[in-house]
């Protein structure tokens, strides 16, 4: 039932884009994972992976924002479909391999991250073998994930390729997480010491407004400049710290990193349309460098 859901939010979404902005968008997206079809037998699956990630991650260049963040920009949306749209916005996209499957269930492990995942899923025996690597997307919702209704499969011979291409992506991604890590804990010594002169300085400004003697007065004031021009140092070293943190975060790890990513994952998708179109071929003579 929630994917039906889903898949009526996309369609109510998409219907107040453009048809030449979802056009160009598709052109973009094919760039990388290769063009479709109709004859292509994944065709809907592939055209359904496509119109999540419009609705749901492309950016649009003219608000920098979602076709999803422009939808629950919208103060009319109803309660229920905002709290899908909600729970569909913390969605996650990635490589999985199938580790269990329950009557009722799934897990899986995001190889990309290497969080597992159990997924409320009756039919988890028509749509994954044991080991089974595919690309798909989870959505949390009412304490529970969900699979949305389209998926990338990868055949068995492949993993050891695409596991080594998933470690590269992520060696390459280890700089900037040191680099945050470091920032980070270079943070707690200032901020430190402007809790301790900030108290220091509460301290001596009611020592000021309790005392009427003159040299007494002289004498903390000339404290509380120190104190404020060392505050003042402290606060730019502080802000300048955190402007870093915030540059690397957003263009770096959740910018480059999520980029580099999402284009693994459709040259995967393109060699496994490749694979698709092309039987008599080795699979591994498809997946390579």
């Amino acid at each position: 039932m929630i994917r039906e859901n889903i898949n009526q939010l996309i369609e109510e979404i998409t219907k107040t884009h453009p048809q030449d902005d979802i056009f160009q968008a598709k052109k973009d997206y094919q760039k990388i994972s290769g063009e479709i079809f109709e004859d292509d037998k994944s065709f809907e699956s592939r055209m359904g992976c496509f119109l999540e990630w419009y609705t749901f991650d492309r950016i649009c260049t003219d608000n920098s924002s979602t076709p999803l963040q422009q939808y629950l920009q919208n103060q009319s949306v109803a309660p229920e479909n905002r709290k899908l749209a909600e729970a569909i916005s913390q969605s996650i996209h990635g490589l999985f391999v199938a580790k269990k499957i329950k009557n009722d269930h799934v897990v899986v492990v995001n190889i990309m991250t290497n969080d597992k995942y159990q997924v409320k899923e009756n039919e988890g025996s028509m749509l994954f073998n044991s080991d089974d690597l595919f690309e798909g997307r989870l959505i949390p919702y009412q304490g529970q994930y969900y699979f949305t209704d389209h998926f990338c499969y990868h055949p068995k011979p492949t993993v050891e390729f695409i596991l080594s291409k998933v470690k590269n992506l992520k060696a390459s991604e280890e700089e900037a997480l040191a680099k945050e890590k470091h920032l980070k804990k270079s943070l707690a010594a200032p901020q430190k010491s402007l809790a301790k002169i900030t108290a220091r300085l509460e301290k001596v400004n009611a020592k000021l407004d309790g005392t009427t003697k003159e040299k007494k007065i002289e004498s903390l004031k000339e404290e509380i400049a120190q104190l404020e021009n060392h505050k003042i140092k402290l606060e730019t070293q502080i802000s300048d710290i955190e402007n870093q943190l915030t540059e690397l975060r957003t263009k770096t790890i959740e910018g480059e990193h999520r980029q580099n990513r999402f284009n693994l994952i459709r040259k995967l998708s393109y060699m496994s349309l490749k694979w698709e179109r092309s039987r008599q071929i080795d699979v591994r003579d498809i997946y390579r460098d």
